[in-house]
């Protein structure tokens, strides 16, 4: 039986919009939960004095309370693991051209044939041909929901084409960023040329300010940059989009997986802004990026969003000043500080990597996953949610703190590990030796890395060239990085070879053989 950890970012989700009054069913939809679950998430929450007519506590409160509590697990579905194997047979036994079966006659076939009986329900059957939308309908029908000024935006990336960038001297492709209101089909759209989660949010951020203010919810795609694990049951967020929608006081709802009809107002768009963006380049074909976003957003304000649209036959941007922004929440006066999260694993050394720089964590981790969230001023390092380790973030490549470490280990090591490595040197040469042992002062546990990634060169390079190499990096005092005294050693093996070419003689430049052996 499988079993998932709630996290306590899982939980606080449940509680902000269990306190926003969204149903229990809606919430459990959105977070890939069973309603039980959500249920005693609420009921844990009321028993530590949270209520629905209470302002919620801090965030950081509330882990407090509910930290020992979090450790909860809710039960995977089995079945649906059991069924993937058949996956393909069933599809074929539902679908088939001559002779389809209804599922509940499919069950039966595939619980026989491979001895589901008492394994797999009907109704966990029935689940997994909805989720990889297996039965045949015989008429797709759909159902256009309108909504509630102020409530809701559909978002959504395209890729728009070729454009050259000043900036970077080259071609590189644009995408837009197409956000839609859903009650009064006003627009925002933002060309980028990345779709990477910094990009992502950064839209999200110019799209409130543009709109000066925030929708009740934001519908997405399942897009890398908002989620995790597109799954129709289990969506995941990325930690900075959630945190983004926490700051503006909204919430994010995934589309399910393969039903882009759940966000079709912002779907019809893509062709629409497609469409003007070639446009502007064929009338301004010396446009940059910037005026591309300024020439969009007025031609939405002014022109297509004064035309009647052929839903509401209403004007979208005359409907948008009127009834949606004033409907909208207010953008927080605090702008929104962008974090970087990363999972990291403390390594042996008692140090995480994070964007090429190592930062220390304390010793209890060693060889533990910690999620490290940086902005551009702070690194954070978190285990099970609960924050181990604060680091300024400098221009040094190493950031430590020594009370990380036990104290026996600095110790053990300057005496254990230091003189392995430094006997491994001396197999090579003298001068080898006397650089290892310079990399290694004046802590040899913070630089045991960069000697050991010195000595791998060892295994490749012959000791000629090493010998060679240490020697003009001590008589010259040059810096020494694993990266560096492989790029010399290449450069002098390169001079070696270059050196050692014998000369072409007039010998060598003559036809050995007869004329005749070229004749048939």
């Amino acid at each position: 039986m499988a079993y998932k950890r709630i996290t306590f970012m899982d939980l606080w989700e449940i509680i902000r919009r269990w306190h926003d009054k969204q149903s229990i069913s809606h919430i459990a939809r959105s977070l890939g939960y069973d309603r039980k679950t959500v249920r005693t998430f609420i009921q844990l929450a009321q028993e530590k004095g949270i209520y629905l007519n209470c302002p919620l506590p801090p965030k950081e409160q509330f882990q407090q309370l509910s930290l020992k509590d979090v450790s909860f697990s809710h039960r995977a579905h089995p079945a649906q693991a059991l069924l993937q194997p058949f996956l393909l047979e069933i599809s074929q036994l539902v679908n088939d051209k001559d002779h389809p079966l209804k599922p509940k006659m499919a069950f039966e076939v595939i619980c026989q044939k491979h001895n589901l009986t008492a394994k797999v329900s009907y109704s966990s059957f029935k689940r997994f041909v909805r989720k990889n939308s297996i039965a045949i309908s015989p008429q797709k029908v759909t159902c256009r929901i309108e909504v509630e000024a102020g409530q809701e935006i559909q978002v959504d990336y395209a890729k728009m084409g070729i454009l050259y960038d000043p900036l970077a001297g080259k071609n590189r492709t644009v995408y837009a960023f197409i956000a839609t209101l859903s009650h009064s089909r006003h627009k925002f759209v933002q060309f980028v040329y990345k779709q990477d989660q910094q990009s992502f949010v950064a839209s999200h951020v110019k799209m409130f300010e543009y709109f000066n203010g925030v929708p009740c919810r934001i519908l997405i795609d399942n897009l890398k940059s908002g989620v995790i694990k597109p799954d129709l049951y289990d969506p995941k967020l990325n930690r900075t989009y959630r945190e983004m929608a926490e700051h503006y006081g909204c919430f994010i709802d995934p589309c399910r997986v393969r039903r882009p009809q759940d966000k079709g107002k912002v779907e019809r768009d893509v062709q629409t802004v497609r469409q003007q963006y070639c446009k502007l380049l064929a009338l301004y074909p010396a446009m940059d990026i910037a005026q591309l976003n300024s020439q969009i957003k007025k031609w939405f304000a002014e022109e297509y969003g004064q035309r009647e649209h052929g839903t509401t036959r209403l004007k979208p941007f005359s409907v948008f000043v009127d009834k949606e922004q004033p409907a909208l929440k207010l953008v927080p006066a605090e702008p929104f500080e962008m974090a970087q999260w990363k999972e990291a694993t403390v390594h042996p050394d008692h140090y995480i990597q994070f964007n090429k720089k190592a930062y220390s964590a304390p010793h209890a981790y060693v060889g533990k996953k910690v999620w490290v969230k940086a902005t551009d001023k702070i690194l954070q390092i978190y285990y099970l949610d609960r924050l181990i380790k604060q680091h300024f973030i400098t221009s040094n490549y190493r950031h430590t703190d020594f009370n990380d470490f036990p104290k026996n280990v600095q110790a053990a090591l300057d005496n254990g590990m230091p003189l392995i490595l430094q006997r491994r040197a001396e197999q090579t040469g003298h001068y080898f030796a006397h650089l290892i042992r310079n990399v290694l002062k004046p802590h040899a546990f913070m630089n045991m890395r960069k000697a050991q990634g010195l000595l791998s060169l060892t295994q490749k390079y012959q000791s000629s060239l090493i010998e060679k190499a240490a020697r003009t990096v001590l008589e010259n005092n040059l810096p020494v990085t694993p990266k560096l005294f492989k790029n010399m050693l290449e450069k002098i093996q390169q001079q070696n070879l270059q050196n050692n070419q014998p000369a072409l003689s007039q010998h060598s430049l003559q036809f050995v053989r007869q004329a005749d052996y070229f004749i048939h």
